[in-house]
Order: C-alpha cells, then structure tokens, then sequence
C-alpha cells in the first residue's frame, strides 16, 4: 500500500516549479515548499543547504542540464558528491523544455502545428527553448504565435508570454507519464520517485 511522502523541493524558476510538481503528483508525492526561484546560480550555491535539510525532511530537487556537463550523472557528482539519502537531485536534458516537446500529441495540439512536425526525441534537440519557439513561429494561433515568438526586431530570446503559456501547458494539458516514452531523464526521474513511496532513495 502506498503511503503519503511529503518533501521541499527547489528549482530554477517558476515553470521549474510547475513541472517538478507534475512530476512528483504523478510519482504520488505530495510537496511541502518550493525553494530556490533565482536561477541556476543560487540553487547550486544553495545545494549544501538543501542536502542538510535532507535529514529532517526528504528533498527534490529539478535543474536543467544545459551545457554544464557532458551528461546529467556526471553533473549530480560534481554538484553533490555527498548525497543524503534523502534527496534527490534530478536533470532534465538538456532543458525542462525537453521533457514538455516530449508530449507530442498534447504540445502539437497546443501550439496548434501538425504533431509530425515536432521531435521524436526531443532530449536530442541542442536548444529545446528555440526548437519550442521555432514551432510556434508556425502555429495557427495567432495568440500562441504572439506570446511565444519574440517580436520583430527585439532582442529578446522568447516572446512576452513564453513563461505564463508554458505554465499553463504544463499545469493543464502535459502528461508527464506519456510524455517519459519520449525523453529517458524524465523516465528515469520517475522511476527514481516512485520508489521514495517504499523508503528512501536508493
């Protein structure tokens, strides 16, 4: 019979936040508070922190790969070397954009662009963030076009509304267990989770 596991957890940001939530609710976690929210900087600086805390309540904690390491084991040794058994350090590769392309079905339908158009193994892609945008540049919605894509001759790297239309993705339509067919980190993240329901991290 499963039990109840309540944890902290810490992110990079706020659609970090929504995702790892996701995540845990469909491992049957249930969080307690959300630390971190200032970028990846300060969730490593923070790290040891977290890792103490971890004896008295379990952690999870969500950053993405990025260009930080050549692969997510190697990153968790250098951030981590002295795990609790309590806390788990998990890596979306290379991006928490990954793992939502990864939905196919549910993202094409949200961007409104033919789902063959989208990456079979998005974890794959060098720069999710602008394969996402790159997509919606197509999208037959005019809103999604205009909050996702940046505007012409801004500098910016996304479109005004790119964070607060992921957001809502993630919190209403992404299936992160259909979506783990698709990207291993993220099958490999929930497989690791599940097992916190009969004891502590392996």
């Amino acid at each position: 019979m499963a039990r109840n596991v309540y944890l902290n957890a810490a992110v990079e940001g706020d659609l970090d936040e929504v995702v790892l939530k996701r995540v845990l609710s469909t491992a049957g976690l249930e969080v307690l508070r959300v630390y971190g929210k200032r970028g990846k900087g300060h969730l490593k600086v923070n790290l040891p922190r977290y890792n103490i805390a971890a004896q008295y309540v379990p952690w999870a904690i969500l950053v993405d790969l990025n260009n930080d390491a050549i692969c997510a084991p190697l990153l968790i040794s250098e951030w981590l070397p002295n795990r609790r058994e309590n806390l788990l350090l998990r890596v979306a590769v290379p991006t928490v954009e990954a793992w939502l392309l990864a939905d196919r079905q549910e993202m094409a339908s949200f961007l409104r662009v033919s789902e063959r158009r989208l990456p079979a193994l998005p974890e794959d892609e060098s720069n999710p963030k602008t394969t996402l945008i790159n997509l919606a540049r197509r999208s037959r919605n005019r809103a999604i076009f205009g909050d996702l894509v940046p505007p012409d001759g801004s500098t910016a790297s996304q479109g005004p509304g790119y964070t607060t239309r992921l957001i809502e993705f993630a919190t209403n339509f992404w299936n992160p267990e259909r979506a783990a067919n698709n990207a291993p980190s993220l099958m490999r993240s929930l497989n690791s989770l599940s097992q916190w329901q009969s004891g502590p991290i392996p």
